[in-house]
């Protein structure tokens, strides 16, 4: 197996932080959208909760009911924080082997500067 060159390894490392960075601004974004949902949800719940009549259980199915669009987009938004947090595992993963390879790449390119005449 050949090892891609150091000026290769330099630049997938690069491209990966750069990806990083963008993931992070990210899930910045998406944990905002997220506890935004979570807050619609929550509101319109209890509007809906206390706008019902009857004994407190139907009240409260009657708030899922009304609130089942508004839970589903903050689960959703939940699910999309989780998998760019996931992402950002991913990318510090890549770059970890892509330091590790740099490393080999560098340690092969001084053994054969040293092996040299």
């Amino acid at each position: 197996m050949t090892l891609p060159t150091q000026q290769e390894v330099v630049l997938e490392l690069s491209r990966l932080a750069r990806e990083l960075d963008a993931k992070t601004g990210e899930i910045a974004r998406l944990d905002e959208e997220a506890v935004r949902a979570r807050s619609r949800f929550e509101v319109g719940f209890a509007r809906s909760f206390l706008k019902s009549q009857g004994p407190v259980d139907v009240r409260k199915q009657q708030a899922v009911l009304a609130t089942e669009a508004a839970k589903l987009d903050a689960e959703i938004a939940d699910a999309k924080v989780r998998a760019a947090r996931e992402a950002i595992r991913t990318l510090r993963d890549r770059l970890e082997v892509g330091r590790s390879l740099n490393a080999a790449v560098r340690a092969e390119f001084m053994a054969g500067a040293v092996g040299q005449p």
